[in-house]
Parts: C-alpha cells; structure tokens; sequence
C-alpha cells in the first residue's frame, strides 16, 4: 500500500445536489487525485484541490496522444454507504491500456487506492439515486519531446464529477435515436479499439457532431457489414427472446456494462448469445418483429433503449413496439438494483468506499 497525502480541506456542496439539474460531464468536484512518473516510478501520490496542469508545448500527450483513461461511479446506497462498482475490472483494463501504448503500468492496488481516496475524500459530493459520482482516471505522457516515442514522463490523474443523467431529459432507462455510419470506421483490426485511448474518441468527433444535428444520441459502427459498438457505448438486441451483442475483439471496448448484463440476462433466464452480427438482419428484425429491443450500454449512460436507426442517405427504421423494450427495462432495474443496493449483490460487484458521514482523520497534511 502506498501513502497517499490528503492536501485538502473539508468541502461538501453549498446545496443538495439534484440529479434531475446535473448536467453530465460539467460539475466537479473540488479535489482531484494526482501522482507524477519520473525517473522510473511513481511518485508524490496525493488528494489535492484542482488546479491547471502546466505542460510543455512539445508534451508527447499534445501531439501523439499518447493518453488512456477509464469511467466507473461511485453510488449513495439509502443507508448512508458510499460504494464502488466494479472497480476491479476498471484497474485491469486501464493496465491494458496503458500497455497498449507503452504507458508505465499502474499497479491494480494503486489504481483501486487512489480511487478510494479520492472518493472518500469527496464522498459528500455524491449525489443520492437516480444520481452518482463519475469517477474519470487518465494517464498522459507528458515529456516534452517531438520524437515519436514513448514519453519518459507521466501524470496519472482523477478527477470525480457529480453526475445526473448521461442523455438530458432521460431518466432511468429512456431511449434514443442512433445514426448508423457507413462512411466512418470507429476502429480497425490490430489497432486500439479495444482500448480506452484518447485517439479512439477524437476520430469520432466529426461524425458525432452530425449525429447529434440529427436529433441522434449515439452513432453505430460497423467493421465490414458488422455491428461493432457506439461511439461510447456497447450495443446490444433482443431477438426472438435472446439477448444478442457481437463478440469481444480488438475493434470492441470489453465494456463492464455489457458483461455486467450479460451475466445479468443469464441470471435471470434469459438466453444470450455473444456472435457477429450483421447490420442487415438486425435491420430486418426490426421490421418483422423479431427484435424486440436494441440496447446501448456503458457506465456514463448505464442501460438506454434505441428507438430507431438513421442512415446517412436520409433513411430510418423505427421500433415496432414501445421503446425502451420491456427486456430492457428488466435489465436497467435490476442492474440499477444493485448498485444502489436495493438487490443482493450476488457475485461481489460492491466494493465498499466508506460512510458518507465518516469523520474527516486527524492529521491531515496542509499544502
């Protein structure tokens, strides 16, 4: 276990935090985690209050996006607990990819320290349900140096942001509109999409910003007539009773929503089946009926209906039936049910954070 130093002062919000008003991804809180690599370890990991970082110009992050990040919540259980959800998975995979782009690793246990930390820090900053706190670890390589080559100097951060819905005006599970783009790849084999790297996001912008003129809360990929995933979400269908996603590879994000309802479906009965799945059939399921549902999943969004597909020539195919599917409300609730902790957790997903009125220690280091 390494020393983490507190450098801060107690803060709690001036008001309660409303889910129903928080805007995702703009309120933080005041404190963030942050360690530096130099000289080949990581040193000086420490809670501070949020300032600026100040980086070279020529910092390797800048110009080769040398940059991975990850995204898990922190929940306020109706006793009073403050708990991670599968935080464990988030540590191997943010390890994964920072391999991927020859990132120093960052030890599973440091990784799950500092989120601790942190959230315990700023434990009064979370919201109750429907709400949460958006945890968002990075790590960037921060040499300033125009050789293209992995940096030698690192800053690991966190930064925690009181969250409501990830789609405004959608609350519990809802449903969107998704564009479906032919003209641009989200990722190709043998890159890194099956990564959490800044690069994979930045190649979307474009074709993001399109869809969201269109009235589209989310693009779909396709690798080769395949369904692959969102833009920063799983996908996944009901047809005739089986909860369908395409198989893991190195184009898919091994989303902890996805296997989280996948595990989910087959506790409850519900057949699943992980395979590719061509664009074409899910789209004349739909218009036979046959699929009853189509999902996007991730940890911002949780679990969301998608209520017609659009195509870039103008074309649309809508949901037969009700959108959200029944399925997947069935799926939000009772993933919902556990974190929050209103259902047993039956396989360990719950790790425990702290109390939200646990006393501040003693002793806290002063800046």
């Amino acid at each position: 276990m390494r020393e983490i130093a507190n450098l801060t002062t107690v803060s709690a919000p001036s008001e309660k935090l409303d889910p129903a008003t928080l805007e995702f991804g703009k309120m933080f809180t005041p404190n963030f985690f942050v360690s530096e690599y130099r000289g080949g370890e990581w040193a000086r990991p420490r809670v501070q209050p949020i300032e600026p970082f100040a980086l070279h110009p020529a910092a390797n992050v800048f110009h080769y996006a040398q940059t991975v990040f990850e995204g898990l919540k922190a929940f306020r259980h109706d006793n009073g607990d403050i708990v991670l959800f599968r935080p464990d998975m988030n540590a191997k995979r943010f390890r994964t990819s920072a391999s991927r782009l020859a990132i120093p690793p960052i030890d599973e246990d440091f990784f799950l320290q500092a989120i601790h930390a942190l959230v315990q820090n700023e434990r009064q900053w979370v919201p109750s349900a429907p709400g949460c706190l958006y945890i968002r670890p990075t790590v960037m390589g921060v040499e300033p140096s125009l050789g293209v080559k992995a940096a030698s100097e690192y800053i690991f951060f966190v930064l925690t942001l009181p969250s409501g819905s990830y789609f405004k005006g959608i609350t519990g599970t809802g449903a969107i509109d998704v564009l479906v783009s032919k003209s641009v790849n989200r990722a190709a084999h043998g890159g890194t999409g099956s990564v959490k790297a800044g690069a994979n996001y930045a190649g979307t912008l474009e074709i993001t910003e399109k869809a969201k003129k269109l009235g589209c809360g989310q693009v779909l990929f396709l690798n080769d007539g395949k369904i692959d995933e969102m833009g920063g979400m799983n996908v996944l269908f009901v047809q005739n009773g089986r909860l369908r996603t395409p198989p893991l590879t190195d184009t898919i994000l091994n989303g902890v929503t996805r296997d989280s309802l996948l595990t989910i479906a087959r506790d409850l009965g519900i057949p699943t089946s992980e395979e590719p799945i061509v664009l074409d059939e899910i789209v004349a399921g739909v218009k036979d009926g046959t699929v009853t549902d189509m999902i996007a999943c991730g940890t911002a969004a949780v679990v969301v209906g998608i209520r017609a597909l659009l195509f870039e020539d103008g074309t649309r195919v809508d949901m037969r039936g009700a959108t959200p599917g029944r399925m997947t409300s069935q799926l939000y609730d009772a993933l919902a049910g556990i974190q929050y902790g209103r259902t047993p957790d039956r396989h360990g997903w719950i790790r425990r954070v702290c109390h939200a009125d646990t006393p501040e220690p003693a002793g806290r280091a002063s800046r």
